[in-house]
């Protein structure tokens, strides 16, 4: 009886090999996507994340996401104007006033933290709102003006000023509010000869901060003017400031697209013009130093 002849084996592998190697491949990508996971920012990894929502291989749900002014960022939250430049440095933005210094300021002129993941795996601005940006905004400015307020301080006690101007602080700048009896010879704007020194001072403290805005606003008691040479105390008010910019600016180089100027008159007592005492408090020259935050704000807005 003749041997039954075999079949020749089938050439190329068999198939299971071609499921088995799928298999190994999308093993090998899983174990890469772990250990790039463990290595990459909060931000990546919260959008590798996103990415798989309900099957989608966008970013994010919405479609792309788009930080052009105007436009929305996700789920129809739009971001404010101006803010982007900001993220870069904190990862949130907004303009928020401060806590307990008044903020309506009308005149002439002109540390980074690392974006965060929220309870709801949100990353910085995206899938937050204009108020929760704001929030956040403000918690960033604080950290910042504190940081400021302790800095300025130590260099008052340094010069042993520190008794000669009252320090405040808020979420935007640190205030400086300098005496104008110490600085000014009754109804004139040219700094006195007394207080040159003191000045020299403060300029010295100011160009630690030369890359901030930096704002000088000028403020008067409510007793009209009688010599003749300004029209009113708001012209006073403004040349004051201006005075106290010019000689400081003397001392220090600083940079005139950072300065602000601003003169109110009589407009914003600190208290009671009624006795001596109170008009005497309330002729003064104010310096806001702006913080790292804040100031890139100011920034923007003037380039536009």
């Amino acid at each position: 009886m003749a041997k039954r002849k075999e079949k020749p084996p089938e050439e190329g592998s068999p198939a299971w090999m071609a499921t088995f190697s799928d298999l190994m491949n999308l093993l090998l990508c899983f174990f890469v996507l772990l250990f790039a996971s463990s290595t990459m920012d909060a931000g990546k990894l919260q959008k590798i994340a996103a990415s798989f929502e309900n099957m989608s291989f966008s970013v994010l749900p919405q479609g792309a996401i788009s930080l052009i002014k105007g436009m929305e960022v996700t789920g129809g939250v739009t971001q404010l104007p101006d803010v982007m430049s900001v993220l870069s440095q904190i990862g949130y933005a907004n303009k928020e006033t401060g806590n307990n210094i008044d903020e309506n300021a009308v005149g002439e002129g002109k540390e980074d933290s690392k974006s965060q993941v929220d309870d709801n795996g949100n990353n910085g601005a995206e899938g937050m709102s204009n108020k929760e940006l704001a929030e956040k905004m403000e918690e960033q400015g604080l950290i910042q003006s504190e940081e400021m307020y302790e800095e300025i301080q130590n260099m008052l006690e340094s010069y042993a000023i520190e008794d000669r101007q009252k320090v405040d602080y808020n979420s935007q700048y640190v205030e400086l509010d300098l005496n104008g009896a110490i600085l000014f010879e009754s109804g004139e704007a040219g700094v006195s000869r007394e207080s040159e020194i003191y000045l020299q001072k403060i300029a010295s403290i100011l160009t630690k901060y030369r890359d901030c805005v930096i704002e000088f606003e000028g403020h008067t008691d409510n007793v009209p003017m009688s010599n003749g040479k300004y029209e009113n105390n708001r012209y006073l008010s403004y040349a004051r400031a201006t005075k106290v910019y010019e000689y400081i600016a003397g001392q220090e180089k600083f940079n005139p697209a950072n300065i602000k100027i601003a003169g109110y008159g009589e407009e914003r007592p600190l208290v009671s013009n009624d006795t001596p005492e109170g008009r005497a408090r309330n002729r003064r020259v104010v310096v806001k130093i702006y913080n790292q935050l804040n100031s890139s704000l100011e920034q923007g807005d003037s380039l536009q």
